[in-house]
């Protein structure tokens, strides 16, 4: 069996979508040693699995990562050369399938559909209708769709109708063993060096509206009117888009000596960054997975996250829910928290135990399984997903509401 992923679509500063194709590769790159697999990769990225794949594994790179270059590539170029080189099941784990599909059998993944659901939080392309179009187009041309969490299924089922989720299956990603509690003198030191205060609350993820971070400075400014001792707050991740009203609210007097902003931290400091922090705080507005909390949790760091569907999906029981939009119980919840050490210490013990469900091997077998049925023609997406998520009832809960677009 020959299988070709496209992974053009990786960033060199890792987002979700990028944890989440890495960690598959990796994982199916350790379990998997008789599929012969095809990475195609930009230039750029020729050395991301280097010394780290099995001889079933291959990387092609073609394509550059400038925009025009990679949909040149897939929409132009990657049809071909998965026919030449006799590719069974083209996999494309980020949203968009090629145009012209041949004669390969395709999986699609979509990670989350919030371009549909909430398109004033992405940039101008993200909510074009050339790109809505695409996406929609690609998920009925593909054989298969898998999602990470029911919260997607139900969108695929809401915005792109009832066929569309019919053919979508349920695979929750997986937390890396690298994150896990840490506590010793080389962590710390890689927190001094980042500007990290010893103790601190964090927020992982992207400057941008989705993420919902002007919400969170406001709890936390609410926060420090009750509780002017209460650890710093330190923001990590990368600018994204429409980030200036957070940059500068940071600026503002009672902010300015209480907030940290590290900006991108390389996947090597996260574990630390996760262990060290007393609290980790996730408001996002909508999420397709939601790696961040887990990751903490997996640290040993009590969460605090919103109630969005996916999050409450993965989360409920084990971190502590609020409304995104409800600031004062945001607030609430970090006061809560950080004023009662048992609650932290439950917290702790059921976040642990919660990550600990989530694993790559899961994932990656679930992927080799498709891949086989896709190969032979018979792909199955009624069966049991993984972690607790895909433990969800799915065609009862998830019923569709027609197609709105």
């Amino acid at each position: 069996m020959r299988i070709g992923i496209d992974l053009t679509a990786l960033l060199p500063e890792a987002t979700g979508v990028d944890v989440a194709l890495t960690g598959l590769v990796r994982e199916l790159a350790r379990i998997d040693r008789e599929t012969a697999y095809t990475l195609f990769v930009n230039r750029e990225d020729r050395a991301l699995f280097a010394d780290s794949l099995p001889p079933n594994f291959s990387i092609w790179a073609p394509s550059l990562r400038p925009r025009a270059a990679r949909l040149l590539f897939q929409q132009g170029l990657l049809p071909g050369l998965a026919a030449a080189l006799r590719i069974d099941v083209l996999h494309s784990p980020s949203f968009i399938l090629p145009i012209a599909p041949g004669r390969v059998r395709h999986l699609l993944t979509v990670h989350d559909l919030t371009s549909f659901s909430r398109p004033g939080d992405h940039v101008p392309l993200r909510r074009s209708r050339g790109y809505l179009r695409a996406v929609r187009a690609s998920v009925r041309r593909a054989d298969l769709v898998t999602v990470p969490s029911a919260a997607v299924k139900h969108t695929v089922a809401h915005y792109l109708g009832a066929a569309a989720a019919a053919k979508t299956a349920i695979v929750p990603w997986g937390i890396g063993a690298e994150f896990r509690p840490l506590a010793g003198a080389a962590e710390r030191a890689q927190l001094r060096a980042l500007g990290v205060p010893e103790h601190y609350v964090l927020f992982v993820g992207t400057i941008e509206p989705r993420k919902n971070v002007a919400g969170l400075l406001e709890a936390y400014r609410l926060l420090l009117r009750e509780r002017p001792e209460a650890p710093a707050l330190v923001l990590a991740g990368r600018l994204g888009w429409q980030y200036e009203n957070v940059i500068a609210e940071l600026d503002r007097r009672d902010l300015r000596s209480r907030v940290v902003r590290i900006g991108y931290v390389p996947a090597a400091v996260l574990p630390a960054l996760y262990a060290g922090a007393t609290l980790f705080v996730y408001p996002s507005h909508e999420e397709g997975f939601g790696f961040p909390p887990l990751e903490a949790m997996a640290c040993g760091t009590p969460a605090i996250v919103s109630d969005a569907p996916s999050l409450a999906e993965n989360l409920t029981g084990a971190a502590e829910l609020v409304s995104a939009g409800d600031v004062p119980a945001l607030a609430g919840a970090l006061r809560r928290l950080l004023g009662d050490a048992a609650l932290r210490a439950r917290r702790r013990e059921l976040g642990l135990a919660r990550a600990r469900q989530y694993r790559w091997d899961a994932t990656a077998r679930r992927f080799v399984a498709f891949y086989q049925e896709l190969a032979r023609g018979t792909p199955d997406t009624g069966r049991p997903g993984v972690g607790p998520g895909a433990a969800l009832p799915r065609d009862e809960r998830w019923r569709s509401t027609g197609s709105c677009l």
